[in-house]
């Protein structure tokens, strides 16, 4: 499968995993589009995949393949439960970092009486901070080269990690 592609069994079972991890995320926009009406896209790119731009899946295919590597490496040298911490403390800062370029883009933006920390509420901040988390105790629980099915499984976990995450911090701060 995908390590045909990179010839890397890490990379090779990511692929799969993002990729489920990307097309249920759909799901997590869908809730904070449709339902919670906190988050307004302005720009489709293209097209609508439910209630997401067409680019959405793609993006968060490439930061579950991404965040989940990242785990995967950090494990190989520290303990678990700290490759997963950090690669949560990166996940407060790194895809923040990226919404800051929404704004001036005119691609999306939220709707909340909550906390704001740039163009950026204070919920989104600390949700991402809990999808990568996700990420990575899927990554790290799951992995094992050639298991395609583990990775399909894990992505599926990841993929409520992330729908929790949005939801629970919304319901604390984004109100």
């Amino acid at each position: 499968m995908g390590w045909g592609v990179t010839r890397d069994p890490r990379l090779g079972w990511l692929l799969p995993f993002g990729l489920v991890v990307g097309v249920l995320e759909l799901w997590s926009d869908w809730i904070h589009v449709a339902y919670l009406r906190t988050l307004v896209y302005t720009d489709y790119f293209g097209f609508r995949l439910l209630a997401s731009p067409s680019y959405m899946p793609v993006g968060w295919w490439l930061m579950a393949v991404q965040f989940g590597y990242i785990a995967l490496r950090l494990a190989d040298r520290w303990p678990r439960w700290q490759a997963g911490a950090l690669v949560s403390a990166l996940g407060l800062g790194i895809p923040p970092w990226y919404e800051e370029f929404a704004a001036p883009a005119r691609a999306w933006h939220y709707v909340t009486s909550g906390p704001v920390l740039g163009h950026t509420p204070v919920w989104i901040i600390l949700t991402y901070g809990g999808c990568m988390l996700s990420i990575a105790l899927a990554a790290l629980e799951f992995y094992r080269p050639g298991h395609w099915t583990r990775a399909l499984l894990a992505g599926f976990l990841a993929a409520g990690g992330i729908m929790f995450s949005a939801v629970f911090w919304f319901s604390l701060l984004g109100q």
